[in-house]
């Protein structure tokens, strides 16, 4: 159904999968050189180049979120006129609209897509702990069936490089949240997000066949993604879109 792959030359993470006009993908630190010292509109104008360089998309066609570690998630059934800093305040966007680009930001955070193939829906979230915690992931499928009539059987989730159950380490105030899904060892508590996310997406009906986790912890492959707990202010750039 699915393999993977990594170009070499500029740090893309590619999925190759059975899903006609399907794009998902992932630019970390090997290809964005984008200096993320300044101001956020330079910045966010800069990644849109990247990201337009690379899809081959218009800019006005790639939609940034103000990620705020919540559970709101926007819909956009219409093309923006123009180039925008972000398309609001949430941390999940679903769209029907093919050559619609929806980036999420991330330094650990999970990058969740989910897509829809039958109906050509492309939803994407941002799944922080906190947004784990709220079962951001199940709230975008959820989203999709209601507003776009999607089948839990026929969408397929993707989950791109992010922080890793080996790596992720918190304190007991975030431990007490994920029973069941934190290891101790040697006096550290270890959270798996992945484990936790997997299965807020089979609580809402999506087959574990279907959830597609290259398991890549980007803190441990630190020379290709960027970690904020390994000291990186750049952010990797995951994208989804159907093509027309």
């Amino acid at each position: 159904m699915t393999s993977t792959s990594m170009k070499s030359d500029c740090g893309i993470f590619e999925t190759v999968h059975d899903i006609p006009g399907l794009s998902i993908g992932i630019i970390g630190k090997m290809c964005n050189r984008i200096d993320y010292g300044r101001d956020r509109e330079p910045v966010r104008s800069d990644e849109r180049i990247l990201l337009s360089g690379t899809t081959g998309l218009q800019g006005k066609n790639i939609i940034f979120l103000n990620q705020v570690h919540g559970d709101d998630i926007l819909s956009v059934e219409a093309y923006p006129e123009r180039d925008l800093v972000t398309a609001g305040d949430a941390d999940g966007i679903v769209t029907n609209l093919p050559g619609l680009c929806l980036v999420i930001r991330t330094a650990d955070c999970v990058p969740v897509f989910a897509c829809d193939p039958v109906n050509r829906i492309i939803g994407a979230a941002h799944s922080g702990w906190k947004g784990t915690k709220l079962a951001i992931s199940a709230k975008l499928v959820r989203e999709m069936k209601k507003k776009f009539n999607s089948s839990p059987a026929d969408i397929r989730i993707f989950i791109l490089p992010s922080i890793g159950p080996e790596s992720y380490t918190v304190n007991d105030d975030v431990a007490r949240f994920f029973s069941g899904y934190v290891n101790i060892r040697k006096n550290t508590i270890y959270l798996s997000l992945w484990d936790h996310i997997e299965d807020s997406l089979t609580a809402e009906g999506i087959s574990r066949e279907n959830i597609f986790n290259h398991r890549i912890c980007n803190h441990i492959r630190n020379g290709d993604f960027f970690s904020h707990r390994k000291g990186d202010i750049g952010r990797n750039l995951n994208f989804g879109y159907f093509t027309g």
